[in-house]
């Protein structure tokens, strides 16, 4: 039994894929209300296959996923639906529909309440427009409504992912690397916005960055992968150079920069 006191509970996690080695190999942690981790580790660790796994996007091999009091691996496809409405997803590429406007993918976020047909007719609720609007204040893209997703630059369009996110009125984030393609300083905007709406709404968040020194910035509590098992948990005081070492490697050690693929979309934020 889950306590209460627990958002997300994952005990023993494995996932393997077909005739492969296990990607994750069973791997647990809990995540308290408005805790925010930061999931760390190179290339191939297993960052994004924990996400992946929470919203059973990949099936676990074996192991337990609780959403509060809900054990996710077990849930039929119409349970699993409304599991997943309780859980935001911001992508690292955005997932935006590019001809699509801003508020249209915005309102996709709430199409687990609306309804396809509702939706395809562009019937959405009013409430939900409403707090769409709100979102859109809060992250800065106000006028930008009708403005398609292809004409927004790199930061504005992960802005619009958090918006489309946080319309779910989710229990639970999970962010997929939300800088890998962001200059430094659009970075640094995109993870102090996300860490304020996440203690507005009182939400708690795991967040798989592949940049270090934003870890350490923004997130009081940090899991490093190391070839599908978790080699350390615990607060950004304690990430050293020898816990770097065994999670990156030597040459990951000097100097204390990002850790993965360089920024490659450098317009304006």
């Amino acid at each position: 039994m889950t306590s209460p006191d627990v958002v997300l509970d994952i005990d023993g996690l494995v996932v393997r894929y077909a005739d492969g080695p296990e990607v994750l190999q069973g791997i647990s942690f809990t995540l308290g209300p408005q805790e925010i981790v930061g999931l760390i580790g190179a290339s191939g660790a297993g960052k994004s296959t924990v996400l992946r796994a929470v919203q059973r996007l990949v099936e676990p091999t074996a192991g337990s996923v609780r959403l509060g009091g809900t054990e996710l691996t077990t849930l039929g496809p119409v349970e699993l639906r409304d599991a997943r409405r309780r859980m935001g997803m911001i992508f690292q590429e955005h997932a935006l529909v590019d001809r699509l406007t801003v508020m249209e993918n915005v309102l996709c976020g709430a199409l687990g309440r609306t309804g396809f047909w509702h939706a395809l007719r562009r019937r959405f609720d009013p409430a939900d427009v409403a707090h769409a609007f709100q979102l859109l204040d809060r992250m800065g893209l106000s006028g930008f409504e009708n403005r398609r997703c292809d004409e927004l630059s790199g930061g504005q369009r992960q802005r619009v992912g958090i918006a489309r996110a946080l319309i779910q009125n989710p229990e639970l984030l999970l962010v997929d690397e939300p800088t890998a393609s962001l200059d430094p300083a659009a970075s640094v905007r995109i993870m102090t916005l996300i860490s304020e709406v996440c203690s507005e709404s009182g939400l708690a968040a795991v967040i798989n960055l592949h940049d270090v020194p934003l870890a350490r910035r923004f997130c009081p509590r940090i899991l490093a992968l190391h070839e599908g098992r978790i080699v350390f948990d615990g607060p950004p005081s304690e990430l050293t150079d020898a816990v770097l070492t065994e999670i990156y490697g030597e040459e990951a050690v000097e100097p204390h920069v990002a850790v993965g693929a360089p920024a490659e979309d450098r317009r304006d934020d």
